[in-house]
């Protein structure tokens, strides 16, 4: 009997070191992650710019890349990535005002921005005209 309390207690033992370790780990990768985007370590320049995606059907899309100046389209499949062909024109799809926002935030605050401004009424637009005739 004292021969299989000492097996339980082995495997107790054993598992719980494993889960020190694997804290230990999941512990140093958070910080490593943590420190390393604090100081900017994904700040570097962006050599390669995704500028259009138009998707055909769930997994099959076409990509209007830009790298290092050269504006790339390319066929993603869920098998195969090809080139389709390089553009010579330079594309300018710099970000303008009637673009919609980037971030979820900033085209929520977008809409009800413009849902709160007052509208005009329909139907005091034809008495004005009367009135004026």
């Amino acid at each position: 009997m004292n021969s299989s309390a000492d097996i339980w207690l082995a495997f107790a033992g054993t598992f719980s070191m494993l889960f020190l370790v694997l804290a230990v780990l999941i512990l140093i990768f958070f910080l490593i992650k943590k420190f390393l985007t604090a100081k900017g370590g994904k700040k570097g320049k962006n050599f390669i710019r995704v500028l259009s995606v138009h998707h055909f059907s769930p997994k099959e899309k076409i990509v209007l890349v830009d790298v290092l100046g050269e504006s790339i389209l390319i066929g993603v499949t869920p098998t195969n990535i090809s080139k389709i062909s390089s553009l010579e024109k330079k594309i300018d799809l710099s970000k303008g005002d009637d673009e919609v926002p980037a971030r979820f935030s900033d085209f929520l605050s977008q809409k009800l921005k413009n849902s709160f401004q007052p509208r005009r009424n329909l139907e005091t637009k034809p008495a004005l005209e009367k009135e004026n005739a």
